[in-house]
């Protein structure tokens, strides 16, 4: 699908307020790893620890590349001090915004949910498990699963990236609606969500018509739940902040309102 194809369908979605399509098409039945209700969230074993080591060292490796490529900044990256476990949100705006924030979190751990269509088979799936993608079951039990080892993620001082707009929409600049899940998360675990959004600069125009972008990525101030309010009372709390967040991140940078076709 063309760059063109891509923002003419995102126009018609959001015209349609069906803001968590998936514009980008998944891939093939064939080409998909299903998530297990035991699926080893943890990589236990030598030689799978082994493996996370050097695919996160080469994703590391990787991302000042494209860092560069994509005239990657990162504002607001003071707002990580201090921060140990936590959920971490983003606007879903590239195939590669997972290396871009890898590389704007620096040294610290992070683990990458992704929708079970994107559980590859092959090397290179394998090489994504490795260097950190953990995907989202379907059934209940493989739910409850996931849901402890984030747990244990949050608990040995992982950022847990979570894309609650729910599908990727191509170098689109406005917040979407947010799912409440990864807040559920937060709420569940005691511990801060913080929010972060992608904005761009135009710095030019490509062959097919369509802008090319230079990145900036904003990182918010972690937003601590309240321990004492109800879990789903406080994922519509730090949900309606980290959309407040995003709101006020678009608007400073682009110099205007929200505003939807």
């Amino acid at each position: 699908m063309t760059r063109a194809e891509l923002i003419r369908l995102e126009k018609e979605h959001e015209q349609a307020r069906d803001f968590s399509a998936h514009v980008c098409p998944p891939c093939d039945g064939k080409s998909i790893l299903p998530v297990s209700d035991d699926y080893d969230y943890l990589r236990r074993g030598f030689f799978k620890r082994l493996a996370s080591f050097f695919a996160v060292a080469a994703f590391r490796f990787v991302g000042l590349f494209i860092g560069g490529y994509c005239r990657l900044k990162v504002e607001g990256k003071k707002n990580l001090r201090g921060v140990r476990g936590a959920i971490l949100t983003s606007n879903h705006i590239n195939n590669i915004d997972c290396v871009l924030i890898r590389r704007a979190v620096g040294r610290r751990k992070l683990k990458i949910t992704v929708a079970e269509f994107n559980n590859r088979r092959g090397a290179f799936g394998g090489l994504l498990r490795s260097a950190g993608t953990v995907p989202i079951g379907k059934t209940l039990p493989a739910m409850r699963h996931l849901n402890a080892a984030i747990t244990e993620f949050v608990r040995n001082d992982t950022l847990v990236l979570f894309y609650p707009e729910g599908s990727l929409w191509w170098c689109y600049e406005k917040p979407r609606p947010l799912i409440e899940g990864a807040f559920l998360s937060a709420a569940k675990n005691g511990v801060p969500v913080v929010p972060a959004f992608f904005t761009f600069r135009v710095r030019g125009t490509r062959r097919d018509g369509t802008p090319k972008k230079s990145f900036t990525l904003h990182i918010g101030e972690p937003i601590v739940p309240d321990p004492t309010a109800p879990l789903r009372d406080e994922a519509k709390r730090l949900a309606q902040l980290t959309w407040e967040f995003n709101v006020k991140t678009y608007e400073a940078a682009y110099g205007k309102p929200v505003e939807y076709e």
